[in-house]
């Protein structure tokens, strides 16, 4: 709200407009006063009302800038792994730091040396009462500590968490910063500025500022590539401006990884019918050890995506590598960090969206139908062989996922996606599949970039509710919520799938999905909407569809 104050013309009121968002003015009628005296009282009046109000609202700005954190992240040169963090923010005397995030655990154990201070500059005494947890004497608004950012142990690891190493490294606010209320830990704004090793840039999401800084919204999400002969690229896409933030050399070129990107991009736009974010990144990181060509760790944060990748000697395989993680972290700038929802539904937003994924990658030719179903054939392996495969539901399993095991609740996830979607499209006549269920949750959903995710009414609402709701809203589909999702169920897969055409084998622990000899017209139409190409197999003869 802006307040403005309307010239005092002889016998008329000082009127005080205030100006709603859409800019309206909202103005006091004039009036005759009885007498001279009475005007100029009444006009002193509200004049000390409107100075009142403007040094109210100047007292709320200086607080506001008083309270916002500012941070300088020093990168110490040929120190492997060691950066220091200093600035300042709101009072406090407890002080956290994250020691856990994704299952790497021990994180509170980097941090080196706290020292804090008060306004003044005085030093504030702290001692340590556990690893990561700090207790100063009084509140301290300044701080000033190391960070150990060895590389993890777990090339999984790799993109979840701050690391430096040699030439490059990542820095993620998320675990580099106190978690305590002199801190935006959990979303709240930031200031940045970063002192690198010469040569070495920074790159991330948000451009800096004139100053060289970065106004960091939501410091929750925030990831920083940092690195000497760091590569960027460019490109618009989906409505989306994409930046493509590389390092090393690959069998592809960075073009190469931009024109992949941009079609995986308008595969998901299509299913949404929407672009969630104006920008998004993609930072993309040979992983810093060798002997590990054929594995990527991933991780979306916000608007970015961290890729840390093998690399592969062809130009072929290495695209098909990459391929893999693109599909499904992309997806994720969709569900869940494009909706408003909130709580443990890693059922969906994982589990379901590596299935759909999957899916996305058969209809670009980058999964063919035998590999799609050799991928859920992995995922029910996987699922068989975890000790508490069925002892919870998938919505209480995925609350104990870094606990219990993640991957068992995503495999347990992909393969009830792949009965939700075949059952599905089965009942409508190939007229309606899972992409349906995402269209309609995100369209109902849907975080509003621009007001940071507050224009819709179901901001808060929980997950595994909202996602359930969307699964059974499609008729026919009433009951699968209850049957595989928030109650207790053993898969029998066999039985499952074997009304849909498709057949299943074990072969010691592993199992095997292939299309059944004969086919019915409704399961061929089924299985061809799907990806599924048939053909006989006498030479040069194919079925006709």
């Amino acid at each position: 709200m802006s307040i403005q104050l309307s010239p005092c013309r002889r016998n008329e009121f000082w009127a005080i407009r205030e100006l709603p968002p859409h800019g309206r003015a909202i103005t006091q009628s004039p009036g005759k006063l009885p007498g001279k005296l009475d005007a100029h009282r009444e006009c002193y009046r509200h004049l000390l009302t409107a100075l009142r109000l403007i040094a109210l609202l100047g007292c709320v700005m200086s607080i506001a800038r008083a309270q916002q954190t500012k941070i300088e992240i020093l990168v110490l040169p040929r120190s492997t792994g060691h950066v220091v963090v200093e600035g300042s923010g709101q009072q406090a005397s407890d002080w956290s730091f994250r020691d856990s995030y994704a299952g790497v655990m021990d994180l509170g154990s980097r941090i080196d040396g706290l020292r804090l201070y008060d306004a003044a500059g005085t030093e504030v005494p702290n001692r340590k009462i556990a690893p990561g947890q700090y207790q100063a004497t009084r509140p301290a608004t300044k701080f000033r500590y190391g960070v150990n950012l060895a590389l993890p142990t777990r090339a999984a690891d790799m993109a979840r968490v701050s690391w430096v190493n040699g030439g490059r490294g990542l820095l993620m606010l998320r675990d580099l910063l106190p978690a305590s209320s002199a801190s935006p830990q959990g979303g709240g704004r930031v200031t940045v500025r970063l002192s690198l090793p010469e040569g070495w840039a920074a790159h991330s999401n948000q451009a800096p500022n004139v100053g060289g800084e970065f106004e960091i919204a939501d410091a929750d999400v925030a990831v920083f590539a940092v690195g000497d002969h760091l590569r960027t690229s460019t490109t618009s896409v989906s409505g989306m401006t994409f930046s493509l933030v590389a390092a090393g050399e690959w069998a592809f070129t960075d073009a190469d990884a931009l024109e992949l990107a941009g079609e995986v991009l308008k595969a998901h736009r299509d299913v949404f019918g929407a672009a969630p974010l104006r920008r998004a990144t993609l930072i993309l990181f040979p992983f810093p050890q060798a002997g590990t060509p054929d594995k990527w760790s991933a991780e979306t944060r916000g608007s970015s995506v961290t890729l840390l990748l093998g690399r592969l000697v062809s130009k072929v395989g290495a695209l098909a590598q990459l391929s893999v993680p693109l599909t499904h972290e992309f997806l994720h700038f969709w569900v869940p960090n494009g909706l408003t929802l909130v709580g443990d539904y890693d059922w969906f937003y994982e589990g379901f969206t590596v299935y759909q994924a999957a899916q996305i990658g058969v209809r670009l030719g980058l999964l063919t139908f035998p590999e799609f179903l050799n991928a859920i054939s992995r995922a029910y392996d996987d699922y068989s062989l975890s000790l508490d495969r069925d002892r919870w539901s998938l919505v209480e399993a995925s609350k104990r996922r870094f606990t219990g095991g993640e991957s068992s609740v995503y495999s347990k996830s992909m393969v009830s996606a792949f009965l939700y979607d075949l059952k599905l499209r089965t009942l409508s006549h190939n007229k309606q599949s899972l992409d349906d269920v995402y269209r309609g949750i995100f369209r109902e959903y849907r975080a509003d970039e621009a007001r940071g995710g507050a224009s819709r009414p179901g901001r808060g609402s929980d997950g595994s509710a909202a996602a359930l709701k969307a699964l059974s809203a499609h008729p026919g589909m009433q009951d699968f919520g209850s049957s595989f999702i928030s109650n207790p169920v053993a898969i029998n897969l066999p039985e499952l799938l074997a009304p849909f055409g498709l057949r299943v084998e074990t072969f010691g622990l592993r199992t095997r999905i292939s299309v059944s000899q004969s086919l019915s017209r409704q399961q061929r139409d089924l299985l061809h909407d799907m990806g599924y190409n048939d053909y006989v197999r006498s030479p040069g003869q194919r079925k006709s569809p």
